[in-house]
């Protein structure tokens, strides 16, 4: 049996743990603490959008080393990783674009959803300059006329909209698909990056727009 100064212990536990579950309840954050909280308005949007440039970066050092290296299967690997980075910057970069237009942003690694996404305005622009500058771009160009490949902006989305997760799990097979496979989408994160920074200059700090704009 317990002691009344045990007992008194013992409904103040049950007290104070009450208060503490409805305070919880009111703020269902609090529930789980963490060294990395939810960004939110202006810190969100620039960390999404440097993390995108960081992408990109780590994608053309895997492109540069696949040009130089004699190793075809080191080629072939690198190839991957150029396109699974090159892919998530792309990602990125339209999940910037979404939190700046609506500050919402699907959870979906589709380039070609979250290209829908956003507003009708925002494709027209971007659409017209990807196609404007893909018809003298030299890759584009090369995959075009060497291959017959259609590089209007909702056809390269059309086929490469998977490409961040195709080339992540390529040894699992690609089911349906009948042609090559390759990641085409550089220019239009370029594209998209450049909007962005239309949109908010102050990023611009020291640093130049890139020279597809």
């Amino acid at each position: 049996m317990l002691s009344p100064r045990k007992f008194w212990r013992f409904l103040k536990r049950i007290w104070f743990g009450a208060r503490r579950d409805a305070a919880a309840a009111k703020n269902p954050n609090a529930q789980e603490r963490t060294k990395f909280p939810r960004l939110e308005g202006a810190r969100r949007e620039i960390y999404i959008f440097r993390s995108a440039d960081a992408f990109h970066e780590a994608s053309l050092l895997a492109a540069e080393r696949v040009r130089t290296t004699d190793n075809e299967g080191q080629k072939f690997n690198l190839g991957l990783v150029y396109g699974v980075n090159g892919a998530l910057a792309v990602e990125l970069y339209l999940k910037c674009l979404l939190a700046i237009e609506c500050n919402q942003m699907p959870e979906t690694h589709d380039l070609q959803k979250l290209y829908f996404q956003l507003s009708r305005e925002s494709r027209a622009k971007l659409r017209k300059r990807h196609d404007k500058l893909a018809k003298d771009h030299p890759v584009l160009s090369g995959f075009r006329k060497g291959y017959g490949i259609e590089t209007d902006l909702e056809s390269l989305l059309e086929d490469g909209k998977d490409v961040f997760t195709q080339f992540r799990y390529l040894f699992e097979g690609v089911r349906g698909r009948t042609k090559g496979l390759g990641f085409l989408l550089e220019l239009f994160g370029q594209v998209v990056r450049n909007h962005i920074l239309e949109l908010r200059p102050e990023w611009l700090s020291d640093e130049s727009k890139s020279p597809t704009h």
